[in-house]
């Protein structure tokens, strides 16, 4: 690695920075059951259960503690335990920066050989601002870190100048190093639901080589077939070492036969944008996109037996899984960028060749400084509503966000609580053991008809809300009051008109109700909030 790379990445990385510090939003995130799982498992015989309670049922809930379910990330869940005791939420942030920072670096690794900063720096530019489009801290994290080590490993092997394709060979290594993939399919298979793409990305790979020899008659790559399908094999076999084994692996493609609760994450783009849901990544998501296609096609035409196969059918399968849900837009930038990479440099010096244009000519480095500034001013500007100057920039959390959940503590409120989808976790990272949530942010923890007839009826209507109150017996309610969904507003106002229930506490992102019986009446009479302060009267 020489002083030039590390000087690109370390401009590039302070670009990255300004789009991934994101402080964490405890109301909303996964993070807290995440740190909670972990803590749980390595201690199951404090909490007094044991570690298949677990895995496989919803020990967090009172409403379906019995539900089963498979908990695909429970290994992320001890990695962000240990680290969340030893660093806390700031050290969180950091090595979940760290993460994406080096999935960044490995992709651009992959084809760093066949090309230049001419090219690698404007594509960066502009793939940054999808790449770091999910910065609360998730298990995906590790995903992200993992698809693209797999790509390094496996682009470098089998572009090994003495190999078949020499002329864009990526640089030698080691056959041993693919014998890493499997071991790191056992860490995947364990730790986040992206695992499929482990076999896949392997299977991509392979999928070349057979091109190569059956198609172009390429024949003097036998033994990377061989290896690529006994590694292949292995990484299968990974999969199934896991708590639930066949169904574990096979989760993938079953989650969503129980999945009750719309999340925005799993929506298509399309869907999205036809009820006028803003979001900055989509034209970027389309114009990366169109980049890859046609850049594509171009290099196919010039030089169709030297093409990346591999790397343009994984891109463009992540394409199609980013349209169809925009959770997977990061994943799509980030495994597009070594294909854009090389296909950029080879129309480079195509058309290089073809005008006859001198690169080092005056007025191409001048045309070439004014084309980056636009790309950095028009980048900045498109995503400016996601810069640290228009958010919640920095890293781990603002103590203020732990003030509802000590709030609870020291006003002794209990439950049973009902409360909403998005702050489940937040309760479980500060309630549990004691206290257990209505529901939490994991569709597939409850039957989807809790959710359908259940969940989002009480919002809607008085009349199943009190049918729900008198079988739980609701002693409080926790809310994110930023739930922009229809049933959720809804549900807040009537509850703060409701004569039942008294609010005691609001803060920018959460608030509290009590029902008035006798054991919260002295909590009432002192933080009871008037109802116009509300808007209402």
């Amino acid at each position: 690695m020489n002083k030039k790379f590390l000087l690109v990445c370390l401009g590039l990385a302070f670009f990255l920075i300004l789009f991934s510090f994101y402080k964490i939003d405890l109301s909303t995130a996964d993070i807290g059951r995440h740190i909670v799982n972990g803590d749980v498992f390595l201690h199951s015989s404090e909490y007094g259960i044991s570690k298949t309670d677990l895995l496989y049922t919803n020990l967090f809930s009172y409403t379906h503690p019995d539900f089963p379910f498979i908990n695909h990330h429970w290994g992320s869940g001890i990695i962000i335990y240990l680290i969340y005791s030893i660093l806390g939420f700031s050290g969180l942030s950091l090595v979940y920066f760290l993460l994406i920072l080096g999935a960044f670096i490995f992709a651009l690794m992959t084809t760093w050989n066949d090309t230049d900063l001419n090219v690698i720096l404007p594509i960066n530019i502009f793939l940054i601002p999808l790449i770091a489009g999910r910065p609360e801290i998730r298990p995906e994290g590790l995903s992200y870190f993992f698809l693209a080590f797999f790509i390094y490993i496996l682009y470098r092997y089998s572009k090994d100048p003495e190999g078949k394709q020499a002329s864009y060979g990526a640089g030698k290594i080691s056959p041993k190093m693919l014998w890493l993939l499997p071991l790191v399919e056992l860490v995947w298979v364990n730790t986040h639901i992206y695992f499929i793409f482990g076999p896949f990305l392997i299977g991509m790979f392979l999928g070349e080589e057979l091109i190569l020899r059956y198609l172009f008659k390429i024949k003097n790559n036998l033994e990377k077939i061989k290896k690529l399908g006994l590694v292949l094999g292995a990484s299968i076999l990974a999969m199934l070492v896991n708590p639930y084994g066949i169904k574990g692996a096979l989760y993938p493609f079953t989650i969503f036969q129980n999945y009750g609760y719309r999340i925005v994450e799993n929506q298509s783009i399309s869907f999205l944008e036809n009820i006028s849901f803003i979001n900055p990544e989509f034209l970027w998501y389309k114009i990366t996109f169109l980049i890859v296609i046609i850049s594509s096609v171009f290099v196919i035409k010039k030089h169709k037996d030297n093409f990346p196969w591999a790397l343009a059918g994984i891109s463009m399968a992540f394409a199609v899984l980013a349209y169809l849900g925009i959770r997977h837009i990061p994943a799509f930038a980030l495994v597009s960028m070594p294909l854009l990479i090389y296909n950029i440099t080879v129309v480079k010096k195509v058309l290089q060749e073809k005008i006859k244009i001198q690169i080092d000519a005056e007025w191409i480095k001048i045309l070439y400084g004014l084309f980056f500034v636009v790309l950095i001013g028009t980048t900045i500007t498109h995503f400016s509503v996601k810069l640290p100057w228009n958010r919640n920039f920095g890293l781990g959390i603002d103590q203020e966000q732990l003030v509802s959940m000590q709030f609870i503590k020291n006003t002794g409120i209990h439950g049973p609580f009902f409360n909403n989808y998005d702050i489940g976790s937040f309760m479980i990272f500060g309630l549990y053991p004691k206290e257990r949530v209505f529901v939490d942010n994991r569709p597939e923890a409850y039957p989807k008809e809790f959710f359908q007839n259940i969940y989002i009826p009480m919002q809607e209507d008085n009349k199943v809300w009190n049918t729900e109150l008198a079988k739980e017996k609701f002693n409080a309610i926790f809310f994110n009051r930023l739930d922009y969904t229809p049933w959720a507003q809804k549900f807040l106002v009537t509850r703060i008109k409701d004569p039942l229930w008294a609010p005691v506490f609001v803060d920018d992102k959460t608030i509290i109700f009590l029902y008035r019986n006798k054991d919260n009446k002295e909590v009432i009479k002192k933080y009871e909030l008037p109802k116009e302060m509300f808007g209402i009267k």
